[in-house]
This record gives structure tokens, sequence and C-alpha cells, in this order.
């Protein structure tokens, strides 16, 4: 590849460098932190929202791990359909639309007195969500200089962190209110439905922010509009420095990429069969050289890590709340964890929820740890390699899964699951801007959708055995996360260094366009 030898000439990642960093990447960041944080909140309001549903729609236990499970499913169906439209139509259409729809489709959910409508929405919050909770990294890292891409995704995990850190203070705050309020024939204002409204606040705050935010420059770049992508670096450039945008010494962008030549392919065919062929196209690269190690790699990492997170992570709370109901039973004795599983407690006569104050208690030093942990790992990324980060905290997170099954008391609870929750959650998000740093801008969306829909099938699995055998066999499930976050630990280990960002990214774009052209 030759370079234009003018000094107004040069490369993406030297341009968006020229641009300052401070205002516009602050704006950008909020926005992406709101989204992140709303990302957080549908998946984890399953663990508050329904247990108090119970009672009034008088659910099953069926029900409630079917309400559980179509969410995921939903968040996996979309992974390819997401990751092609944010590769071919860019980020920030993607992420507006699928804020404000989710906002919708919970308001509906938050009014329905049906439990198959209330079923149904959930599949579609996860269907919807998937695209903000996998695209939004791309879209925030692509505003990065190269230094701080790694860094900035880190940092990013504060936020889907905090989230869970804030749900259980809404609920303490707003499930106990005594309401109940006929709208019509079908609609009853509760506690829960009003906590349920008051969580998509952050969805529609985002959908609208991304509207005052540009698209991705470096997604422009990738599509081979100069035009656009200039003009979204004089914007950055404008409001980080203040100057004009005459100003900004970069006049062209050199192209390391044609990727207009499998769009040509297509241009003449209808627009359904050309989504289709782009899909299957962006899929298929992924599993050719260069990239098939990479996608083999960083899938089997997500699926190790989602399957304990959303596993062994989802029934801790549970443990937390059997644990201090014993112990108020029975305050000079100790239980073991396969005891504790059988630990039955009598069902309540009220509908109205009750909160341990020792529980919330717990759920916010986990949550305050796992924030700490997050921004550690933030300030460790620029100083170390790839694969340290993820490595050590999937370590940390199988040693300390093995560890719960030993436990006897409910300090010792919170002791492990705060490390265990700050590993994996802080794994999750490294391995999230692994994924963004190892694959070209052109299949970049298509991939970390690929990723997160291998988490989801993870975690779905994970939710199915912990279902079946934690209260009569807890030792299996228990054992089984371990060794699969440790394997997943193992895999780590072959995470490739950080690549430079000149030379490595160009020949991995310029071979995904030639699969694309040989295909299509």
């Amino acid at each position: 590849m030759v370079k234009d030898k003018t000094s107004d000439s040069m490369d993406f990642d030297q341009a968006i460098h020229l641009t300052g960093y401070g205002k516009f990447h602050l704006e950008a960041f909020t926005a992406c932190a709101i989204c992140i944080s709303s990302v957080g909140f549908q998946n984890g309001l399953s663990a508050y929202i329904f247990p108090a549903a119970q009672c009034e729609l008088d659910l099953t236990s069926f029900q409630l791990s079917l309400l559980n499970v179509c969410f995921l499913v939903g968040g996996a169906l979309s992974s390819f359909l997401w990751g092609v439209l944010a590769d071919a139509k860019g980020r920030r259409k993607i992420l507006i639309v699928t804020h404000l729809l989710n906002a919708a489709i919970t308001i509906i959910c938050a009014t329905n007195p049906l439990v198959f409508s209330i079923i149904v929405c959930r599949f579609l919050n996860g269907f919807l969500i998937g695209a903000p909770g996998s695209i939004i990294f791309s879209y925030l890292a692509e505003f990065q200089p190269p230094k701080y891409r790694s860094a900035i995704i880190c940092y990013s995990g504060i936020f889907f962190t905090s989230s869970w850190l804030l749900l259980p203070l809404l609920a303490w705050l707003i499930l106990p209110i005594d309401i109940s309020i006929a709208v019509g024939s079908f609609i009853k204002i509760t506690s829960w439905r009003i906590f349920l409204m008051v969580l998509i606040i952050p969805e529609i705050v985002a959908g609208f922010w991304f509207m005052r935010l540009p698209e991705s420059p470096k997604f422009f770049v990738a599509k081979g509009n100069q035009r656009k992508a200039l003009a979204v670096l004089r914007k950055m450039f404008v409001v980080n420095t203040g100057r004009s945008a005459k100003d900004f010494p970069v006049k062209s962008i050199i192209r390391e990429v044609r990727v207009e030549t499998f769009e040509d392919n297509l241009r003449c065919r209808g627009k359904t069969v050309k989504n289709l062929q782009e899909m299957f196209g962006q899929f298929k690269s992924l599993f050719r050289l260069p990239l098939v190690f990479l996608t083999l790699l960083t899938t089997s990492i997500m699926f190790t890590n989602m399957f304990g997170t959303f596993g062994l992570g989802w029934w801790l709370p549970e443990l937390f709340v059997r644990f201090e109901r014993f112990q108020a039973l029975n305050p000079n004795s100790t239980i073991t964890v396969k005891q504790l599983a059988l630990f039955s407690t009598i069902k309540p006569t009220s509908c109205k929820p009750s909160f341990e104050s020792a529980v919330i208690r717990s759920t916010i030093i986990m949550g305050v740890s796992s924030i700490l942990t997050n921004a550690f790992s933030g300030w460790l990324a620029t100083r170390v390699s790839l694969r340290t980060i993820p490595f050590g905290t999937m370590l940390i997170g199988g040693i300390s899964a093995s560890l719960i099954y030993w436990l006897t008391a409910s300090w010792q609870n919170l002791v492990v699951a705060s490390i265990f929750q700050s590993a994996m959650v802080t794994a999750n998000m490294t391995i999230g801007s692994v994924v963004v740093e190892l694959f070209p801008t052109s299949v970049g969306a298509m991939a970390i959708c690929l990723t997160m829909c291998a988490g989801r099938i993870g975690a779905m699995a994970s939710n199915v055995i912990f279902g079946l055998l934690m209260d009569q066999h807890c030792e299996i499930p228990i054992f089984v996360v371990a060794a699969s976050v440790l394997i997943g630990a193992g895999i780590c280990y072959f995470i490739p260094p950080k690549r430079e960002h000149k030379g490595g990214c160009a020949e991995l774009e310029i071979a995904v366009v030639s699969n694309f052209d040989t295909k299509l």
C-alpha cells in the first residue's frame, strides 16, 4: 500500500489523534454510559421484578424460568441481524431505533395483565436490547485514539456494574410501596409495574441523546465515504479544541480498504437479497483465514464467561437470602451450601415484597467491589497485553466459583461472591475490548454480536442446568461453572498480543474484503 506523500493526508488513527481529546469524547462516553446502564437494567431486572410479580400474576416456577430464558433467546437470535445492520447501515441508527422501540415494548410489558403477553414482551426486550448490548462497544471505541480504546471499554464496564448496584436500591425504595390502582378493565398499576417504568428512563434518554451524536467516523472510512468521515472528524476537532473546522489539518484519509467492492457486486439486487448477502458474506468471512482463529477464540471465551456470570451469578442473591433466613432462625448454627440448597422457607401470605437489610448491604458491597475492579482494569489496560486482564480475571473467577460449595456462613458467601462477580464482570468487558481491538472495522459489529451470541447461548445453558439441579444436586452446577470458567481462562492465554494499529488492521481489512469479493 502506497501512502500519500502530502502532509494533510494520513490514516484514520493519525487523523483521529489530531482531533484532540476533550468535550466531544466526554459527551460520547456519557451517552454510551447511559446506554450501557440501560442494558444492565434490562439484564438484571428479572431478579427483582418477577419475584414481586409472582404473587399478583400467580406465576409458576416454569413461567418464571421461561421469562428469563425468553429474554436470553431473543438476544441470541437477534445477534447476527444487528451485527450486519450495524456494519451495513451504521451503528448510530441501530442504537437509536432499538433503544426507543425497547422502551415502548417495556411500557407495554408494564401495563399488560396477561402472562403470555409479558413473556412475549421479554422476548422482544431481549431481541432489541441485544443491539446496544453488543454494538455500543464498537461505536464507543471507534471515536477513540488507539492508545485509549482498550482502557475506555474497560471503564465503560463500570456503568454496567453500577446498574446492578442501583437495581436493588431502587427495588428497596419502590417495590415495598403498597399501591394498587385499577386503570380501566385490564390495567392495574402496582409497585413492580412502576419499578419497570422507572427503568426505561435511561433507554429513552440514550435513544434521544444518540440523535445528537454523529455516526462513527471509522464506519464511514470503512464504507469508503471520506466526505462524511472528515465532516465528523472536523466536528470532533471543533468541539474538543474550540478552533475553527478550517484549522483541522487533515484533508484526506488514506484508504486502507476498498469496502465498496463487495457492495458494488450487490448493487443491482433487491434490498432484502442485498442485506442477506451482506450478512452471509460477513458471517463467512469470520470463519475464514485470517479471522477464523480469532472468531473461535473470542466466542469460546465469551461462552464460558457468560455461562458463569448468568448462571451462578444470578443464583448468588438467592443464596444471600437463604443464608440470612437460616441464620435468623438458627443464630448459632452453620450450614453448608448443599444443605442450604434444600432449605425452604414459608411462602409469604402477602404480595408485598420484603427486603432484608443485610441482603441489600451485601448486594451493595458486591457492586462497589465490581466498580473498583472495573476502574482498576481500565487503568491497567494500557500497561499490559490484551490477554493479561481476561486471563487473570477468568482464573480468579473459576477458583472463587469452586470455593462456593464449601461455604458455611453468609460473610464467607459475601467475600467469595464479591470476588467472583468482580472478576467475571470485568472479564466480560475486557473480552469485548479484545474483539474491538482485533477485528477489522468492516466486520467489527458482526464479530462482537457473534461473540455476544455465543455468550448468551452459554447463559441459557447455565440457567437450564441451575434450574434443574440447584435445589437437589447443587454441587453439579457449581463445579460445572468452575470448570467452564477455568477452561475459559486457559483459552485466554492464546489471545494474541495487542496488534499494531497501522499495519495489522490494513492487512486484516484487505483479507476480509478479498473474501467478500471472492464469494460475492
